[in-house]
């Protein structure tokens, strides 16, 4: 089997991950890691075993043997680094958010398509086996015509006013909670139902417009939402909405798409990523765990256990990198279909809240 080279840029939480999940893949190589400076590479050479570390991004672009590419690098680094990966040559996994502007992540598309390389935005949650058994269940008609799209993502990270650090609240940025975990609810919806979202009317809200930084004592301006409700309507007419907020306390990674049809309504939730919920007028209601037995050939392809030895999130983590490392194998062309995110996808994330920050402040609905 031909292994493929690859490279991690930025080793924070998600390089970190990224890092475990590709040790998990057949015929893929850590060539190279790169920190933010040098001082964290002692650490990394220590848990992190790979061919070479560095603190210069573009060393790792330099090389010949590295034929993959994860920016894992802050929000602000994104569109610098995605650029010089393509021009590099390089095959590209980009975490998302793809770019900070609508605009960026268009360059971004366009230097890709241009270079011929094959690419792919970090939204694992869509490769779960359940999120992919809802999105066959709703292709076959299980659902009956869907009604309305729903759901939230919540978190508890910025619920008091002394939840800072310029990590997570990086003023770089045009939004933060839509931006950060909304497109991840806009990019699993829209891959469940099959359908992009078409227009938005978005709400945003400040709870703390001012925040003491805990480890010097100073006040912070805030300029990015804790929380955004956001109505949508989907490109076949389906109307939908959600909330996504940094600040409900208690409430973790919590996840949760559901699409009410009329026979049916599926619904998931992130944080039990083992089970489908399917409600029932007339039958009465089912929670569906996943097992190889029940489920479409498409989604048990992403289950490695027996049933009841529960997947998790890093599960959908390393199948979205494997399918996008599969493909690299068996020479796929760009814009071909994929189960994963492309960057046409991350475009739409990146348009998704645009229109999002247009629509809080004009007070009107927004096409994306």
């Amino acid at each position: 089997m031909r292994r493929i080279r690859a490279a991690i840029i930025g080793m924070g939480f998600i390089g970190r991950l990224q890092y475990e999940a590709l040790c998990c893949l057949p015929g893929v190589e850590v060539r190279a890691l790169c920190a933010h400076s040098t001082g964290q590479l002692p650490a990394l050479r220590e848990s992190f075993p790979a061919d070479r570390y560095t603190a210069d991004w573009r060393e790792v672009l330099a090389d010949p043997a590295v034929e993959v590419v994860h920016n894992c690098t802050p929000n602000k680094m994104h569109d610098a680094v995605n650029l010089a990966v393509i021009g590099a040559g390089k095959h590209l996994y980009a975490e998302k958010p793809l770019s900070l502007t609508a605009a960026g992540a268009r360059r971004v598309c366009d230097a890709a398509a241009a270079a011929g390389v094959l690419c792919a935005v970090n939204h694992p949650y869509r490769m779960n086996a359940a999120v992919l058994e809802m999105r066959d269940r709703l292709r076959r008609g299980q659902a009956g015509r869907p009604l309305y799209v729903s759901g939230r993502y919540y978190q508890d990270s910025a619920c008091r006013a002394g939840d800072y650090t310029p990590r997570r609240m990086p003023e770089t940025s045009p939004a933060r909670a839509v931006l950060d975990i909304g497109v991840h609810w806009a990019d699993t919806a829209s891959f469940v139902l099959g359908q992009p979202i078409r227009r938005v009317y978005a709400r945003m809200y400040i709870h703390h417009p001012v925040r003491t930084d805990p480890a010097t004592g100073r006040e912070i301006a805030i300029h990015s939402d804790d929380t955004t409700a956001v109505m949508v309507e989907f490109a076949d007419g389906t109307p939908g909405s959600a909330v996504f907020s940094k600040c409900m306390a208690g409430h973790k990674n919590d996840l949760v798409v559901t699409v009410g049809g009329e026979q049916r309504e599926l619904c998931w939730r992130q944080e039990q990523c083992d089970r489908l919920w399917i409600g029932s007028q007339q039958e009465g209601n089912t929670l569906l765990l996943m097992d190889k037995a029940s489920i479409c050939p498409e989604a048990a392809a992403f289950l490695d256990l027996p049933a009841g030895h529960a997947p998790g999130w890093q599960d959908a983590q390393k199948n979205a990198m494997g399918a996008f490392y599969a493909d690299i194998l068996q020479g796929k062309r760009p814009g071909e279909p994929a189960l994963y995110a492309t960057l046409a996808d991350g475009l739409q994330g990146n348009r998704f809240v645009e229109a999002c920050l247009v629509s809080a402040r004009e007070d009107r609905w927004v096409d994306l």
